[in-house]
């Protein structure tokens, strides 16, 4: 600085990353026999193709929300695996905001790493909308008065669409309708190093098309004598539209943190589906084996449970899991996300391809399939992954609950 200062040369440096699409398809089929007989009152061909694109549709988000390749290598990573810096966990059981500060706290944090002016928006459940709407108990309205009494003060029942200029998008994925099912443990005495003589506690969650759901009631085991107990096995029913499940697990009862993600089914090192299979989750670490449908119904801890596989980044490995009673009315814990969609400082980018001779010029390609007997075979496909670009900019806030 000044007028006999020397003009600075330092460069700013770039590295290339390089971000591996994933690909998602989705067959479908309708039959000449069902077009014919149904074609005076519907398009059979035409719902069945807009059915399937909206359960491909569900399957994109929840990967941009809760995918971890790590744990599948055939999805790419989300929100709940990239953000890091910004990630709140209320205590297991939840809590319920009593202000509009848990939002203020959240922009706050996007503003503070230069997140002014960028495209962001808020993400949460319907019911938890609700529940903001009703904490901005004093909403004024320009009723066309004059005078001192052109602004009425109304209490409650506006719905926002924004807060402080930021949009809210309600989604389904943020908030359990379900409790997982009775997970049976047991313990193996080959192909693990669990240490011996030690009881660990467990709960298991699904996370299907509604996001992370409430987890099983906890259950434990205790390893065996020395030289005979190697691994621990979580036995359960398969859950219906999983896509993973997470596993808690801890030495202390009630005391338990995010342990393993698994995926829900297991496959072919082309990605298809296997039946009645095993497969690895990091050498060492985790199995999951798979019934007669392919869907993942045992999952083998072959390392000490209470250090958390490499899948699990280090901000996730305090995360408790939803535990409220949602058999016995309890409004369940949820997520709440601040997602930053700048492209350059956020999470904003979702690199896709889209090559010639689709009907959609766009993220998600529809095909026609050669033609068998009698079915009219379509191929729903998106080759797809978001950019980690600058994850410090959003914000999760898990367990928040709206009673």
């Amino acid at each position: 600085m000044g007028e006999s200062a020397t003009t600075p040369t330092t460069q700013p440096t770039f590295v290339r990353d390089t971000v591996t699409l994933k690909v998602v398809r989705r067959k479908g089929a309708t039959t000449d026999f069902l077009q014919s007989s149904s074609k005076k009152a519907y398009d059979a061909a035409a719902e069945n193709i807009e059915a399937c694109i909206l359960q491909h549709v569900y399957d994109l988000e929840n990967y941009c929300m809760y995918g971890n390749v790590a744990s599948n290598a055939y999805e790419p990573s989300g929100l709940d695996t990239f953000i890091t810096t910004n990630r709140t966990n209320e205590a297991a059981g939840g809590a319920v905001p009593t202000s509009l500060s848990f939002l203020d706290n959240m922009l706050d944090e996007n503003l503070d790493r230069q997140g002014v002016n960028h495209y962001k928006a808020f993400v949460m459940s319907p019911q938890m909308l609700s529940k903001v709407s009703q904490l901005m108990t004093n909403v004024r309205l320009n009723q066309g008065l004059t005078g001192s009494l052109s602004q009425v003060d109304i209490p409650g029942g506006w719905r926002l669409n924004a807060y402080r200029d930021t949009p809210i998008i309600v989604s389904s994925a943020c908030r359990p309708k379900t409790t997982m099912g009775t997970v049976t443990p047991s313990t193996g005495a080959t192909g693990g190093t669990i240490p011996d003589a030690t009881t660990y506690y467990f709960r298991v969650a699904a996370v299907t098309a509604n996001g992370e759901q409430t987890a099983c009631a906890e259950i434990s085991q205790l390893t065996g004598s020395p030289g005979t107990i190697s691994t621990i096995v979580l036995t359960f029913t398969p859950v219906s539209g999983a896509y993973r499940y997470k596993v808690y697990a801890g030495t202390v009862s009630g005391a338990l943190t995010l342990s393993r993600i698994v995926p829900a089914f297991t496959y072919d090192t082309n990605g298809t589906l296997t039946q009645s299979d095993t497969d690895i989750i990091n050498a060492g670490e985790t199995t999951v084996t798979s019934n007669a449908a392919g869907a993942v119904n045992v999952i083998t801890l072959l390392s000490t449970p209470t250090t958390a596989g490499t899948e699990v980044p280090t901000a996730m490995q305090s995360d408790v899991p939803f535990v409220a009673d949602l058999a016995g009315g309890d409004a369940p814990e949820e997520y709440c996300f601040l997602w930053d969609l700048d492209r350059a400082q956020g999470l904003g980018r979702l690199p896709y391809t889209n090559e010639g001779g689709s009907r959609f010029n766009g993220l998600v390609t529809i095909e026609d399939l050669a033609k068998t007997d009698d079915f009219l075979p379509f191929l729903i496909k998106s080759y797809f992954a978001l950019a980690p670009a600058f994850e410090a900019t959003s914000v999760i806030h898990r367990g928040l609950r709206t009673s």
